[in-house]
């Protein structure tokens, strides 16, 4: 298991990500309660893009110089041999930043309108919306810094799902996985828009293990014995959302 310091790294990073996705969150509805004019939709629409663009692309850098502290920090409460140079951050693609930006903004809004929502509703949908898919970009930078950090770092062994208190169950399944050891290159990190999970390297494979992945991968074990595949997960749902009494 990780060691008690070193999952309370991990937390104090999980949660610096989720302020910085909750002030990201707070920008994105303002700018549009700010600039959004409902009457005048595709008019505004594009330099509200273009600031939202600058919001995401200077906040995932921020989000990546998070990661590469709490890395450097855990790296040495792991008492790991060697420097270690983290890598260059990877840059937001500009078609993808207007291709999300404009799915879940201008898009979303216009199909509340066209539902029969008010105009001020829709404009608070496509808030939710656009929250959400902005923050998911900006949380990327880190996510993204830890596993590729995790992959040239030689003395790494992988990385294991961090949740919150409350997972969704489908960050509970993933959580139930375990540790991603390095040698799965291709494994991603998966998040939802509004997702609170952070990726937590590991330098050994005794300590890659996290107290709640254990215990979720005992649960899986048990709940989905037998069973594979989407059966497995409806399964893991069912239960998830029975434990939380929903």
């Amino acid at each position: 298991m990780a060691s008690p310091q070193a999952e309370r790294l991990a937390e104090q990073h999980r949660v610096q990500q989720v302020a910085l996705r909750a002030g990201v969150s707070r920008d994105v509805v303002a700018l549009l309660r700010d600039l959004f004019d409902v009457e005048n939709a595709d008019r505004t629409w594009p330099a509200i893009r273009s600031i939202l663009a600058a919001i995401a692309v200077q906040q995932r850098g921020t989000s990546a110089t998070l990661a590469n502290t709490y890395y450097g920090q855990a790296r040495a409460e792991a008492d790991v041999s060697g420097a270690f140079l983290p890598i260059n951050p990877a840059a937001l693609a500009e078609e993808l930043l207007k291709v999300v930006l404009d799915a879940t903004g201008i898009a979303a809004f216009k199909r509340a309108i066209a539902l029969g929502r008010t105009p001020e509703e829709a404009l608070q949908i496509a808030g939710v919306t656009l929250s959400g898919s902005v923050s998911r970009l900006v949380l990327s930078g880190g996510r993204d810094q830890i596993l590729g950090n995790v992959r040239e770092d030689r003395q790494a062994v992988g990385w294991a799902r961090l949740t919150d208190a409350d997972p969704c169950a489908f960050c509970s399944m993933l959580a139930s996985r375990g540790p991603v050891y390095r040698s799965k290159q291709t494994a991603k990190f998966e998040a939802h828009d509004h997702c609170a999970c952070m990726p937590v390297a590991a330098w050994s494979r005794d300590e890659a293990w996290l107290n709640h992945s254990r215990d979720l991968y005992e649960q899986w074990q048990d709940i989905t014995q037998g069973q594979s595949g989407a059966d497995a997960r409806r399964a893991w749902r069912r239960h998830w959302d029975n434990r939380k009494g929903a």
